[in-house]
Protein backbone atom coordinates (compact mmCIF):
# COMPACT_ATOMS: atom_id res chain seq x y z
CA UNK A 1 0.00 0.00 0.00
CA UNK A 2 1.99 2.98 -1.05
CA UNK A 3 -0.20 5.51 -0.02
CA UNK A 4 -3.12 5.82 2.73
CA UNK A 5 -5.54 8.44 2.86
CA UNK A 6 -6.77 9.58 6.75
CA UNK A 7 -9.70 11.85 8.12
CA UNK A 8 -9.37 11.78 11.51
CA UNK A 9 -11.77 13.39 14.04
CA UNK A 10 -11.34 12.91 18.00
CA UNK A 11 -12.49 9.94 18.05
CA UNK A 12 -10.61 8.36 14.87
CA UNK A 13 -7.48 6.77 16.91
CA UNK A 14 -5.72 5.51 13.31
CA UNK A 15 -3.61 9.09 12.77
CA UNK A 16 -2.07 9.15 16.19
CA UNK A 17 -1.14 5.48 16.00
CA UNK A 18 0.19 5.62 12.49
CA UNK A 19 1.70 8.66 14.20
CA UNK A 20 3.69 6.85 16.93
CA UNK A 21 4.53 3.92 14.84
CA UNK A 22 6.02 5.66 12.35
CA UNK A 23 8.26 7.63 14.68
CA UNK A 24 8.72 4.39 16.94
CA UNK A 25 10.14 2.65 13.12
CA UNK A 26 12.16 5.52 12.64
CA UNK A 27 13.88 5.74 16.60
CA UNK A 28 14.42 2.01 16.23
CA UNK A 29 16.96 1.92 12.98
CA UNK A 30 20.36 2.52 14.72
CA UNK A 31 22.31 2.63 11.37
CA UNK A 32 20.34 4.68 9.18
CA UNK A 33 20.94 3.72 5.29
CA UNK A 34 20.25 6.75 4.31
CA UNK A 35 22.14 11.05 4.57
CA UNK A 36 18.61 12.59 3.86
CA UNK A 37 17.84 14.41 7.10
CA UNK A 38 14.45 13.65 8.81
CA UNK A 39 12.76 17.18 8.36
CA UNK A 40 8.91 18.16 10.43
CA UNK A 41 7.62 21.48 9.04
CA UNK A 42 4.50 22.93 10.91
CA UNK A 43 3.19 26.06 11.36
CA UNK A 44 2.49 25.29 15.01
CA UNK A 45 4.32 22.80 16.64
CA UNK A 46 4.32 21.50 20.04
CA UNK A 47 5.02 18.95 22.63
CA UNK A 48 2.46 16.07 23.83
CA UNK A 49 2.67 12.79 24.37
CA UNK A 50 3.49 10.43 21.81
CA UNK A 51 4.48 7.01 23.74
CA UNK A 52 2.60 6.07 27.00
CA UNK A 53 5.21 4.43 28.97
CA UNK A 54 3.92 3.46 32.39
CA UNK A 55 4.73 -0.11 31.67
CA UNK A 56 8.31 0.88 30.79
CA UNK A 57 7.46 -1.12 27.38
CA UNK A 58 9.07 2.06 25.06
CA UNK A 59 11.84 2.09 27.38
CA UNK A 60 14.18 0.94 24.65
CA UNK A 61 13.33 3.63 21.92
CA UNK A 62 14.03 6.48 24.33
CA UNK A 63 16.29 5.16 26.62
CA UNK A 64 16.94 8.69 28.40
CA UNK A 65 12.86 7.92 29.31
CA UNK A 66 13.48 5.00 30.42
CA UNK A 67 10.96 4.27 33.88
CA UNK A 68 9.34 7.64 32.95
CA UNK A 69 5.48 7.19 32.37
CA UNK A 70 5.31 9.95 29.31
CA UNK A 71 7.52 10.16 26.25
CA UNK A 72 6.87 13.17 24.85
CA UNK A 73 7.97 14.51 21.18
CA UNK A 74 10.50 16.54 22.42
CA UNK A 75 12.11 13.09 23.75
CA UNK A 76 11.68 11.35 20.14
CA UNK A 77 13.17 14.01 18.54
CA UNK A 78 16.27 14.39 20.70
CA UNK A 79 17.00 10.94 20.76
CA UNK A 80 16.18 10.63 16.83
CA UNK A 81 18.69 12.77 16.80
CA UNK A 82 21.66 10.92 18.00
CA UNK A 83 20.21 8.34 15.18
CA UNK A 84 19.73 11.12 12.20
CA UNK A 85 19.94 14.69 11.11
CA UNK A 86 16.51 15.81 12.27
CA UNK A 87 15.48 19.41 11.26
CA UNK A 88 12.40 21.00 12.31
CA UNK A 89 10.95 24.20 10.70
CA UNK A 90 7.96 26.20 12.32
CA UNK A 91 6.81 29.76 12.19
CA UNK A 92 8.18 31.57 15.04
CA UNK A 93 5.42 31.86 17.72
CA UNK A 94 5.42 31.26 21.31
CA UNK A 95 3.96 27.78 21.41
CA UNK A 96 6.93 26.97 18.67
CA UNK A 97 9.56 29.05 20.49
CA UNK A 98 8.30 27.08 23.75
CA UNK A 99 8.95 23.87 22.10
CA UNK A 100 11.78 24.45 20.65
CA UNK A 101 13.41 25.51 23.89
CA UNK A 102 12.43 22.11 25.52
CA UNK A 103 14.40 21.02 22.87
CA UNK A 104 17.29 22.01 23.96
CA UNK A 105 20.48 23.76 22.02
CA UNK A 106 22.44 20.54 21.98
CA UNK A 107 19.47 18.17 21.22
CA UNK A 108 21.21 16.92 17.74
CA UNK A 109 18.00 18.33 16.48
CA UNK A 110 18.57 21.94 13.77
CA UNK A 111 15.59 23.90 14.46
CA UNK A 112 14.32 27.04 12.11
CA UNK A 113 12.05 29.66 12.12
CA UNK A 114 9.69 30.15 8.79
CA UNK A 115 8.03 33.00 7.45
CA UNK A 116 4.69 33.61 8.60
CA UNK A 117 3.51 32.63 5.70
CA UNK A 118 4.17 29.06 6.24
CA UNK A 119 1.20 26.92 6.19
CA UNK A 120 2.61 23.86 4.79
CA UNK A 121 2.72 21.03 7.24
CA UNK A 122 4.42 17.30 6.72
CA UNK A 123 7.17 14.81 8.53
CA UNK A 124 9.18 13.60 5.71
CA UNK A 125 11.39 10.83 6.37
CA UNK A 126 13.63 8.73 3.77
CA UNK A 127 11.36 5.75 4.19
CA UNK A 128 7.65 7.64 4.66
CA UNK A 129 6.07 11.36 4.13
CA UNK A 130 2.99 12.56 6.05
CA UNK A 131 1.11 15.41 4.24
CA UNK A 132 -2.04 17.11 4.74
CA UNK A 133 -3.82 19.32 7.21
CA UNK A 134 -2.65 18.24 10.79
CA UNK A 135 -0.33 20.78 12.44
CA UNK A 136 2.22 18.75 15.17
CA UNK A 137 0.02 19.68 18.13
CA UNK A 138 -1.82 17.78 20.77
CA UNK A 139 -4.63 19.22 19.01
CA UNK A 140 -3.56 17.88 15.47
CA UNK A 141 -2.84 14.77 16.02
CA UNK A 142 -5.33 14.28 18.98
CA UNK A 143 -8.56 16.49 18.55
CA UNK A 144 -9.24 17.77 15.19
CA UNK A 145 -10.64 16.41 12.33
CA UNK A 146 -7.50 16.37 9.82
CA UNK A 147 -6.53 14.74 6.61
CA UNK A 148 -3.31 13.00 5.92
CA UNK A 149 -2.08 11.28 3.38
CA UNK A 150 1.20 8.81 3.97
CA UNK A 151 3.54 8.00 1.49
CA UNK A 152 5.69 4.90 1.79
CA UNK A 153 6.70 2.07 0.19
CA UNK A 154 9.05 1.30 -2.88
CA UNK A 155 6.52 2.27 -5.20
CA UNK A 156 8.08 4.09 -8.46
CA UNK A 157 5.16 7.32 -7.32
CA UNK A 158 6.01 6.92 -3.69
CA UNK A 159 9.32 7.40 -4.64
CA UNK A 160 9.28 9.95 -6.70
CA UNK A 161 6.88 12.24 -4.38
CA UNK A 162 9.76 11.69 -1.51
CA UNK A 163 12.03 12.56 -3.76
CA UNK A 164 10.44 16.09 -4.90
CA UNK A 165 9.43 16.74 -1.17
CA UNK A 166 13.32 16.65 -0.35
CA UNK A 167 14.23 18.90 -3.26
CA UNK A 168 11.50 21.35 -1.75
CA UNK A 169 12.50 21.24 1.87
CA UNK A 170 16.31 21.21 1.35
CA UNK A 171 15.29 24.14 -1.11
CA UNK A 172 13.76 25.85 1.69
CA UNK A 173 15.41 24.83 4.64
CA UNK A 174 18.64 26.48 2.68
CA UNK A 175 16.73 30.11 2.44
CA UNK A 176 15.60 30.27 6.19
CA UNK A 177 18.47 31.77 8.38
CA UNK A 178 20.14 29.90 10.93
Amino acid sequence: MPTLDLWSNAANWQLRTLFRSALGSLLMVDNPTSSKPVYLCSPWISDFVVFDNRFCDFDVLVPSCSGTPRIWLSDCLRQLGKLHEVRVVSRNTEVSRQFFGRLGLSSGVETRYAADSLHEKGFLTPHFYFEGSMNVTYSGVHINAEKVAYHAGDDAVVVERIGRAYLELNRRWGQMAS
